[in-house]
């Protein structure tokens, strides 16, 4: 059973996903948030020893750019391109934008590519050639009405659409494509710095897409939910006890900046970002007195291994990871435990990528950028 509640604490609008009543993910939702938005900006400035543009969406604010994205002849400053952001700031560094503009549905992703990917996750050969199939035919019946007449789109279908009708499917697909070519159109007789979409408000995604319980206490949801057509939360109003208090939110929070973690076994993780990675190390603590059996040693670090998978989703941590799990010297056990790791990681709606273990015996991992780590949005980490 899977529960979201959404609700705002300090001001801030977040949101909380319980799976079998435990909480699996914190997601804070700026009310500034440019993500996913796509614009016509103007180059200010090109680094070549970076391979880099910065691209101006708007006056003061400057995006990253990897030139090797750019497929045109010779890009300068003061050229205008059609930019979709798709990191938001992190620390000191500015939001970083593509010029591969896509827009994602509850089942599909649509992109400015000729090709038709699935999901890794939907392993059923049949339901595979299928969805591509609906895709395909909608792509094909959607050109004939194209506007942009140069650009190729294609798609990504996501692992929620395993099972889902052909209506369903080709009826998303063709209006996404609809909104995206419609952007492309309007940004070649369109000024810089010029909104050409805006994402619907990153909650109210959320909302339509997740396949949970929804609860929330802010009526302003609701109204919202009603103005773009889409599902309606549960609306608490319980007036003895509030909301976060009923699901105790603020002690989630707490230990979720807390640097320390502690494990049913006795043991526990240690977290620490830096400027460079996020290094996590596994301490036995109390489960482990005296010489012990190897296999109770892999026991402690396949019980961290998940915990350490709800953690990087629970804390948005993202980028380089290093960790550091209990020394074993039997190289089966070491691969049992790398095997844990990925199963663990497997479900996070991020990507994430288990690298390696260095002969020191150091899990290398990266989980992609997109949005801020919790710690930098709600308070200090390591307390």
């Amino acid at each position: 059973m899977k529960k979201y509640i959404l609700t705002k604490i300090n001001n801030l609008m977040m949101g909380f996903l319980f799976e079998d009543g435990k909480a699996s993910e914190i997601r804070c939702y700026e009310e500034d948030s440019i993500l996913g938005n796509i614009y016509v900006g103007r180059v200010s400035n090109i680094v070549r020893n970076i391979n880099a543009a910065f691209v101006d969406i708007k006056k003061g604010l400057s995006c990253y750019y990897p030139l090797e994205e750019y497929t045109g002849n010779g890009l300068k400053v003061g050229d205008l391109l059609t930019v979709q952001i798709n990191k938001e700031p992190i620390k000191t560094k500015q939001p970083s934008v593509t010029t591969k503009l896509s827009m994602t549905g509850e089942y599909i992703l649509v992109h400015q590519d000729d090709t038709v990917g699935v999901s890794a996750k939907i392993g059923d050969v049949a339901e595979r050639n299928r969805l591509k199939d609906i895709v395909g035919k909608a792509i094909a019946d959607f050109k004939a009405n194209q506007k942009s007449k140069d650009v190729a789109f294609g798609g990504i279908i996501r692992t929620k659409a395993n099972g889902v009708s052909e209506n369903d499917l080709y009826n998303e697909t063709i209006s996404l494509l609809c909104k995206l070519d419609e952007a492309i159109y309007k940004s070649k007789y369109t000024t810089g710095y010029s909104c050409m979409y805006e994402k619907m408000p990153e909650y109210l995604t959320d909302i339509d897409g997740e396949d949970a319980e929804i609860i929330t206490d802010i009526e302003e949801v609701i109204d919202k939910c009603r103005e773009y057509g889409i599902r309606e939360p549960k609306l608490y109003n319980d007036t003895m006890i509030s909301l976060k208090a009923c699901y105790s939110l603020d002690t989630i929070i707490e230990k979720a900046l807390n640097k320390k973690v502690y494990l049913k076994s006795g043991a526990y993780l240690i977290i620490e970002p830096t400027e460079a990675m996020t290094v996590m190390d596994v301490n036995s603590g109390k489960a482990i007195k005296g010489n012990v059996k190897e296999d109770k040693v892999l026991a402690i670090n396949e019980e961290a291994a998940r915990e350490i998978g709800r953690q990087l989703r629970l804390r948005n941590i993202s980028g380089i990871i290093i960790v550091d799990f209990i020394s074993m010297k039997n190289s089966h056990y070491n691969e049992l435990l790398m095997n844990t790791l990925k199963e663990a990681v497997y479900n996070d709606s991020v990507s994430t990528i288990v690298v390696d273990m260095t002969k020191l015996g150091l899990v290398e991992m990266t989980r992609k950028r997109i949005r801020r780590p919790l710690y930098e949005l709600v308070g200090y980490y390591g307390k």
